[in-house]
Order: C-alpha cells, then sequence, then structure tokens
C-alpha cells in the first residue's frame, strides 16, 4: 500500500480516537509482512527500502500525532529481532522522530527481555522476566538508566489513562 496515504488515514483514526481521551498503539512496527511463521521470519531490506516505505507511513503518524503507544513487531530486521532492534526503536523513532510515548513488544515474542528493554521497548507482553532483567543488570548487559527510562514511560503511559 502507499505509505503517504497509510500515514494519513492512520493520522485521521489516530486523532479521532485519542481527542475522546483513549489510547491508541500503533503497530506493528516494523517490516511485519506475514502471518505465517512471523516470529522467525527475517525481513531483509536495504535502508532506502525500509525508510522510503516500511518506515515511511510511521513516521508521518508519529510526528503528527503521537500515539500513546507503539507496538513492536515480531518478526526479524535484517538479523535482529525488531523487538531488540536499538537503532529503529530508540535511533529512528525516539532520537530522530521524537517519539516520547511507551513501545511494547507483541505477545510472546521471541526476544530476551533485556536485550529488548534495553532498545527502548518498555513493556514484555503477555509477561516480563523481571529476574532476567536484574540478572543482566548484574552483568553490566543493560544499566540502570535503561530501565529507568522504560519505566519512566510505562508510568507516562499510566498517567495518561482516565
Amino acid at each position: 500500500e502507499d505509505p503517504y496515504l497509510a500515514g494519513e488515514l492512520a493520522s485521521a483514526y489516530i486523532d479521532g480516537v485519542q481527542s475522546k481521551g483513549v489510547g491508541v498503539s500503533l503497530k506493528h512496527f516494523a517490516l511485519n509482512n506475514k502471518e505465517s511463521n512471523r516470529k522467525d521470519s527475517d525481513s531483509h531490506c536495504s535502508e532506502r527500502a525500509i525508510r522510503e516505505i516500511y518506515l515511511k507511513a510511521y513516521e508521518l503518524i508519529v510526528r503528527d500525532d503521537d500515539p500513546w503507544s507503539i507496538m513492536s513487531s515480531y518478526n526479524i530486521i535484517n538479523g535482529h529481532r525488531a523487538s531488540e532492534n536499538k537503532d529503529m526503536l530508540t535511533g529512528i523513532l525516539r532520537e530522530e522522530w521524537g517519539y516520547g510515548g511507551m513501545v511494547t513488544t507483541d505477545w510472546w515474542t521471541l526476544g530476551e527481555h533485556y536485550k529488548e528493554a534495553a532498545a527502548g521497548n518498555d513493556m514484555k507482553m503477555g509477561a516480563g522476566y523481571p529476574e532476567r532483567l536484574l540478572e543482566a543488570l548484574g552483568q553490566g548487559l543493560i544499566t540502570r538508566g535503561e530501565m529507568e527510562a522504560c519505566a519512566k514511560r510505562i508510568l507516562g503511559l499510566i498517567l495518561k489513562l482516565d
């Protein structure tokens, strides 16, 4: 589908829903191209195609509408799980586009919880692994600051809810 049209249509929808105090979770970020074997599917794509085709609608929505949350996808992107992809979740989504909301994994993703949190994925659905986070913290695989940033964004979403 056309990324500009998809972005404009989704923006109108998000504006309407969130104007009533109801949050929207934009999903599935990103390159979620299929349903079968989607947890192990590796989407190989050039940076240009990713930015011009697959991310453009998300960019328009994030910059214009600030969805309350975004759900990362199950798939792998160029060898890295979408839920653990710091370049996408922190580099592009947060730093380039200025997104400050909460990011959640899809349900029961195969990603490692501490890698997801370190990448900027704030919440693991349907359940997290706090013991793994603490073990990774002790091993220096994630910082307290990265964990606190995730907690702050989750609490920010909670405070928006009625």
